[in-house]
């Protein structure tokens, strides 16, 4: 038997995946900024989701070739896990979202789909049979109250069927963390990351399929979010997000991820100067503390 790694080395090992989930929450919590952009350019849900990843391919691909080609070898049980991630988790929690937002409100899309760190505790608990602490129950509950506070506005419903659009969105990607968690620990995040968007990218061009020509008729400001998108809320947040999976378990990593709307709300404050009151802020400071609490030994 292969003796225990040292206390210090492990705790340092948690703070790092702490850290690496937060940044990716972080960096996905952009994607209703270069969403929002997208639109007002004239872009459609299809060719924002499908030339996003299709660039993020591209630059991942290149970049490997050029600096790390040992990376993008990959175990045969490994592929298959990376092409289901890829398709089944992050295709369709990607379409799920967007067509739910179409027939619902922002606020009660998000809201609905942050019901998947609720879903990924009882997986882990139910399924995997992970020990969830006292600690880790109470920070989901605070983190819940607080998204709730942070989000809560027009819950508007235009079609009944975009809300089982927003649940389904919030149990893809409940699926998507377990798996991840659970057999992604012995693979570059990297070499994961890459795959999972190149296998995301065949699906939403066979899915949505993209106008390619009108590649040559886009904007600089189209080319500037796209290119945004697809290296701050794609490229580095899926790779972090898998650093820190690695380190953590999914439950963890899955409270730690809520920092996102956190993050959406601050940002399309600054940047949109979209109001954020009172209220909405002692809803951002729950989840930060639920975070806190997550985080404490």
């Amino acid at each position: 038997m292969s003796p225990s790694p040292p206390t210090n080395l492990v705790a340092r090992q948690q703070l790092l995946g702490f850290i690496c989930v937060l940044l990716a929450g972080a960096g996905f919590g952009f994607l209703g900024i270069f969403g929002r952009l997208a639109f007002q350019s004239g872009l459609s849900v299809g060719e924002l989701l499908s030339f996003r990843f299709i660039l993020a391919s591209l630059l991942m691909g290149i970049g490997l070739l050029l600096f790390k080609p040992q990376l993008l070898r990959i175990s045969k049980n490994q592929f298959f896990v990376c092409a289901g991630l890829g398709i089944l988790g992050y295709a369709v929690f990607s379409t799920f979202y967007f067509k739910a937002i179409e027939g619902i409100s922002v606020p009660l899309a998000a809201l609905l789909l942050f019901t998947f760190p609720v879903l990924v505790n009882l997986g882990a608990h139910f399924i995997f049979k992970e020990r969830l602490s006292i600690r880790q129950w109470i920070s989901l509950s605070i983190a819940c109250v607080g998204l709730g506070i942070l989000l809560w506005g027009p819950l508007i419903i235009n079609s009944a069927i975009a809300v089982m659009f927003a649940l389904a969105a919030a149990l893809s990607y409940a699926v998507y963390v377990l798996v991840s968690g659970r057999y992604q620990k012995e693979i570059s995040p990297i070499t994961s990351s890459f795959y999972v968007i190149v296998f995301a990218t065949i699906a939403l061009c066979i899915f949505h399929r993209p106008d390619f020509g009108k590649i040559s008729t886009f904007t600089a400001e189209q080319f500037l979010i796209i290119s945004g998108i697809a290296l701050i809320s794609t490229i580095a947040p899926l790779a972090l997000f898998l650093t820190g999976i690695q380190k953590l378990s999914s439950s963890k990593a899955s409270i730690i991820a809520m920092i996102e709307p956190v993050v959406a709300a601050v940002a399309a404050a600054l940047l949109l100067n979209e109001q954020l009151s009172g209220l909405q802020l002692v809803g951002a400071i729950l989840v930060l503390l639920a975070l806190v609490l997550n985080a404490l030994k």
